[in-house]
């Protein structure tokens, strides 16, 4: 997966201080509260969490709600003559 250089700033940010990085990626609300919870229960859960915000929240995904895929047309070929079955010839 590629991440963006946010992305893999907040990585760094979240390994010393994750609450931090959560605020910045998700904003003030719950993913915080839970953070800051789990952060205050010790250090590696609160990790955990951020990389795994960071992660699911990743700059370079393609939402299809957001439009983040775009079409093009893919050139095809009509057959001439469509055979189904097969033939006994023998």
């Amino acid at each position: 997966m590629v991440y963006s250089g946010r992305d893999i700033a907040l990585f760094v940010v979240a390994f010393f201080f994750p609450p931090i990085a959560v605020l910045i990626k998700c904003g003030c609300g719950v993913d915080l509260l839970i953070n800051i919870c789990l952060f205050a229960l010790g250090a590696v859960p609160g990790i955990i969490h951020a990389f795994y915000l960071i992660h699911k929240h990743n700059d370079n995904f393609e939402d299809l709600e957001r439009g983040g895929l775009h079409y093009q047309s893919v050139p095809s070929e009509e057959p001439s003559r469509v055979v189904y079955g097969a033939t006994n010839q023998g």
